[in-house]
């Protein structure tokens, strides 16, 4: 895929490394020159030292191709704005980095996507409140509600293989792994064994192909 990331802070530079590393084409645009700099310097990646904002810096990242773009500054007039005109320009998708829930309606008056660091980290706290003794539980609803959080607890009987050799659905990113205590970042050749409860985005129609992939029962 053609990812546009717009933000090179420590959220987009972690972000820009992991489709990086996934294969991905990469470009990031950050407003900070000697940030640009050292992130160019990683490798695999494309930056661009300019302000994802501006329309000709958007069309110089090639906007109108990417799948994806995703503004994660610590701004959100400026995530707004990059969404904005990354729409505008043609991207195919858009998500944005929402620092400050109470600016929420203002993306969805707009049709944004977002995601809510805080409001996450308020529905995961609730969630490990309650313990529910459940195989699959939908953590939080992201964007607009078309995405979902779910938590899936690997059973007994599953055949340990790696994330690449695991049938997820199209439309399903296994995000992280805990295991005895430890949270881990996946990729392609981390492992699942049983035991193991999985982080997944994924739409709310692929929840039930999400369970099949992992032998889970409703």
């Amino acid at each position: 895929m053609r990812i546009i990331v717009v933000g090179g802070g420590k959220v987009g530079a972690y972000v820009s490394r992991e489709f990086a590393r996934e294969g991905h084409t990469v470009t990031v645009l950050e407003t900070n020159g000697n940030r640009a700099k050292r992130l160019s310097a990683s490798g695999n990646l494309l930056v661009i030292n300019g302000d994802g904002t501006d329309v000709d810096i958007l069309n110089n990242a090639d906007a109108a191709r990417a799948e994806w773009v995703l503004a994660v500054t610590g701004k959100d007039e400026d995530n707004l704005v990059a969404c904005q005109l990354a729409k505008t320009l043609g991207a195919a998708n858009v998500i944005a980095r929402l620092n400050d829930p109470t600016n929420a309606p203002t993306f969805e008056a707009l049709g944004i996507p977002v995601v809510a660091v805080t409001d996450m980290m308020v529905q995961v706290i609730h969630h490990e409140v309650q313990t529910e003794e459940t195989k699959l539980e939908r953590v939080t609803l992201l964007g607009r509600g078309e995405l979902s959080l779910v938590e899936i607890d690997i059973p007994d009987d599953w055949k340990s293989r790696t994330v690449a050799e695991t049938a997820l659905p199209r439309n399903a990113v296994l995000v992280a792994i805990t295991r005895s205590g430890e949270v881990a970042i996946p990729h392609g050749a981390t492992e699942i064994r049983p035991g193991d409860r999985v982080l997944i985005v994924t739409t709310l129609p692929e929840e039930d192909d999400l369970r099949a992939a992992f032998g889970v029962k409703p």
